[in-house]
């Protein structure tokens, strides 16, 4: 019997995944980023130590995965060579490292979309940037560069998305699932509570975080069934 293989569906919905998310993100260009972005301005939650500080969570998950990085350098080359992994398949017993590579997968391509779309800030934070709350400066200013167009997508949500999923299905078993969950959460309403980001912004970015994250399992796991496949059965001479 023929069956699937599960890349390709993958693909197939990311492409569903990306359809959807794209409606919905022209959908809050068009009507409600701005209502949201002047509502929230008005509730002075800015002033909020609690949201501000929530927002630097997404740089407590990279700074987690650099750490992760350098622990598993150290740790992974003194494993037990008699592993019943062969040596090249041995990184799967590690699931912390998935998890690694979905935030710093999803951390390098936030920066690469942010040229290509080059949107205005809700709000002007840093070298008096236009913005919207400021200057009424609003929309996407396709293919330029620079702090003032970075808006899109949001570079925290997606290393808090991928950091939560690559948990979810890393330790599906474990509490750290629910502590990712938290921590998105924490960061996204910091996000569009200090009016870091629009609407539009924060969908963007969660697909970004989802997708890397659910391709570097996917990867994974077929790495995983190939290398147990190759596996020589015990007591075979």
């Amino acid at each position: 019997m023929h069956r699937t293989r599960p890349l390709p569906l993958l693909f197939r919905k990311t492409l569903l995944s990306l359809i959807t998310t794209s409606l919905l993100i022209l959908i809050c260009y068009f009507w409600i980023d701005p209502l949201v972005a002047y509502w929230v301005d008005h509730q002075s939650w800015k002033q909020s130590l609690f949201f501000r500080n929530s927002t630097h969570l997404a740089d407590g998950i990279s700074l987690w995965s650099f750490f992760y990085y350098c622990y598993f350098a150290w740790a992974f080359p003194k494993q037990n060579p008699s592993s019943l992994l062969p040596r090249e398949n041995r990184s799967s017993a590690w699931p912390g490292l998935t998890v690694a590579n979905s935030v710093a997968i999803a951390f390098f391509i936030k920066d690469a979309l942010k040229i290509p779309f080059g949107r205005y800030w809700p709000t002007t934070w840093t070298n008096n940037n236009p913005s919207l709350l400021h200057d009424h400066a609003y929309g996407f200013h396709w293919f330029h560069q620079g702090v003032m167009y970075q808006s899109f997508p949001s570079g925290h949500t997606a290393v808090a998305v991928a950091f939560m999923i690559a948990l979810w299905h890393s330790y599906p078993h474990g509490l750290w699932k629910w502590g990712g969950v938290l921590l998105a959460a924490l960061i996204v309403i910091g996000l569009l509570a200090c009016n870091y980001h629009f609407m539009g912004d924060l969908l963007g970015g969660a697909w970004v975080g989802a997708i890397v994250a659910y391709y570097t399992h996917a990867t994974k796991e077929g790495h995983d069934s190939t290398a147990t496949k190759n596996l020589p059965l015990r007591g075979s001479g």
